[in-house]
């Protein structure tokens, strides 16, 4: 009984303690709208514990961005783009106040951020209160939810209303000229990494590079030892005489290659289009079998040609020398542009790795 009466007590202190903490949040948070702090009000101050940003608009676009042990990911499914996310979360980590919405326009902002704002809500690891230096009940909460409206009449500032608080403010972000909604974009695809392959070269297993048009330009590779690689041609001959360090430069790339554009919009008659022009697969599998495959579709420019002022040919078609399109994984729904230069290495024929 005494062991029950001990439990019965320390339960109320905590609870006390809880419901003391939270009315003194509230209160502690309504005095903010008029303290000193109110300038900061908006930013969050510690990042570092931001589990999850949930960002929606009023056309039913909406994205999750979660942070797990792997890195940013995009609604549980893709990598995010770390560049991206980082200066989301540097944002959230500046925003300010610029000034209050004078009394007689108030309303008429909160009319608008009903109808037409961004929705951002903040989760972080957070602890129910503090007690001696102590953290109690840490879980993921909700820290903050924003609505962020249109631009100001000067572009440099955001109208925007943080949940809990009575009164809209315009926020900005200092050393950014512009304002800040955009920077909140609820699109999934603004926020996918690029990053086609990212193995590096260590952990490259086999790697084949395979050209539809001349497939006597096809060659495979195979890993013979820590940083060493076996060189094979299109009917899987061993080829000794290769120039090593043009074949180990160009898998070291590999690291990081990274797509141009993803196609958002784009019809099924297009994409259709777009697959019989198909001349080139690269794979890479690395030491885990995990494998990723891209490949190649030329992109035809079209138009009229000309020479010295004079019309050539009125329907004029040619590849594109910048760029082509590309799927990963054979993932034919998903259509990307690459640039050449960015994978130039990676499409040279066979007779370029060998030694002249």
């Amino acid at each position: 009984m005494k062991r029950q009466k001990v439990y019965f007590i320390v339960a109320l202190l905590l609870a006390i303690l809880s419901i003391t903490v939270i009315v003194y949040k509230k209160v502690d948070f309504k005095k903010s709208e008029n303290s000193l702090k109110l300038s900061t009000v908006f930013a969050i101050s510690d990042t570092s514990t931001i589990t999850r940003i949930f960002i929606a608009d009023m056309y039913e676009n909406q994205v999750l961005l979660s942070k797990t042990e792997q890195g940013w990911i995009v609604n549980n499914q893709r990598p995010g783009s770390v560049f991206k996310i980082k200066d989301l979360i540097i944002t959230l980590n500046s925003l300010q106040v610029l000034q209050p919405v004078a009394k007689p326009a108030q309303q008429s902002v909160i009319d608008m951020l009903a109808v037409s704002s961004t929705k951002v809500e903040v989760y972080a690891k957070q602890p129910l209160f503090q007690l001696f230096g102590y953290s109690f009940f840490i879980k993921e909460r909700l820290i903050k939810t924003y609505f962020l409206g249109d631009a100001t009449q000067t572009n440099l500032g955001s109208y925007a209303l943080l949940q809990g608080m009575s009164e809209p403010y315009i926020i900005y972000k200092p050393g950014f000229r512009g304002f800040v909604t955009p920077l909140f974009s609820p699109n999934p695809i603004d926020w996918f990494s690029p990053r086609i392959f990212g193995t590096k070269l260590t952990r490259i297993q086999t790697a084949s590079f395979i050209d539809i048009e001349n497939p006597n330009n096809t060659f495979f590779v195979e890993k013979a030892g820590p940083r060493s690689f076996s060189l094979y041609d299109f009917q899987k001959n061993l080829i000794l005489d290769y120039d090593t360090t043009l074949l180990i430069n160009m898998l070291s790339e590999f690291r990081e290659r990274n797509y141009e554009m993803f196609l958002s919009k784009i019809s099924q008659s297009d994409k259709d289009s777009i697959l019989q022009n198909f001349f080139k697969i690269i794979s890479i599998t690395d030491i885990d079998n995990q494998t990723t495959t891209l490949k190649l579709y030329h992109l035809i420019d079209t138009g009229s040609l000309y020479e010295d002022g004079d019309l050539v040919d009125e329907i004029y078609q040619e590849y594109n020398r910048d760029r082509c399109y590309a799927t990963i994984n054979d993932y034919t729904d998903e259509i990307y542009t690459v640039q050449f230069f960015h994978f130039d290495r990676q499409i040279q024929p066979l007779s370029y790795f060998i030694k002249r």
